[in-house]
């Protein structure tokens, strides 16, 4: 049970980190692929570290204990998947000059990317918004 109050504590961490999956303005292109690959690393880290909990419930089943663990786990993760993909999307919008085109010419960038982001149309144009906002000063 070590490992899971260790994955516990890392899970408040990372939320505090994270700080609400808000995008920070980043300094040059550069730092915006190495934010984007510190996401994709914590959303590896994610991988590795849950899976004592998959485990311990495996074992144990029903467990109100580990069901608020599980409940946090998938909080936090959704919140990183998130971040990864508005990372993501900074990035690519960046990278091809599409920041201040119109949200359809944006859709077709991030298609030609090849970016697997994964998001509601509502949830893109907010993305977008926030990119903008972050972006263009």
């Amino acid at each position: 049970m070590d490992e899971l109050a260790a994955f516990d504590k890392w899970l408040t961490k990372t939320e505090d980190k994270l700080d609400g999956g808000k995008i920070q303005r980043p300094g040059s292109i550069v730092d915006a692929c190495q934010a984007l690959s510190k996401a994709r690393d914590l959303r590896a880290e994610f991988e590795k570290r849950e899976k004592p909990l998959s485990t311990a419930k495996e074992l144990i089943g029903e467990d109100p204990e580990l069901n608020v663990l599980t409940t946090k786990c998938e909080r936090i993760k959704k919140l990183a998947d998130n971040y990864l993909s508005k990372v993501e999307a900074l990035c690519v919008l960046w990278a091809s000059g599409q920041v201040n085109a119109d949200l359809q010419a944006i859709e077709k960038a991030l298609q030609a990317s090849g970016s697997k982001i994964k998001m509601t149309a509502d949830d893109l144009k907010a993305c977008v918004s926030e990119i903008q906002a972050v972006l263009v000063v």
